[in-house]
């Protein structure tokens, strides 16, 4: 079974782990908010972690190194890509991002970010 680590437990990062979660997936998900965190927690059959996702000491915690997918889903650009640029050093397979502001899909490339979507 894949294991796959979503950072944003938001609109968007809780709906691609319930559709990940369907199709037998093991996801592990990072959200930063408390509340939000809470709540999806309580909807989700996945591990939820409330936490920051750039943070090397939390994505160890939950096995990074195991991850085959890597997938930031938050509304903030700059988390995203801080969160991907560190994901790299453990030699996560897929590393994906959602991009909010068209303008900023080069920088995630430049920096080797597999897939990009806006």
């Amino acid at each position: 079974m894949d294991y796959v680590i979503i950072m944003g437990g938001g609109r968007v990062g809780l709906a691609l782990a319930n559709l990940l979660i369907d199709e037998g997936y093991d996801i592990a998900l990072i959200e930063s908010d408390e509340a939000l965190s809470n709540d999806v927690a309580a909807e989700l059959d996945a591990l939820v972690v409330n936490g920051n996702g750039t943070s090397s000491k939390l994505l160890e915690e939950i096995n990074i190194e195991d991850a085959k997918y890597f997938i930031a889903t938050t509304g903030s650009d700059e988390a995203n890509l801080l969160s991907c640029i560190l994901v790299r050093k453990y030699d996560v397979p897929h590393i994906i991002a959602r991009v909010s502001n068209p303008d900023h899909e080069e920088a995630f490339k430049e920096v080797g970010i597999e897939r990009v979507i806006s």
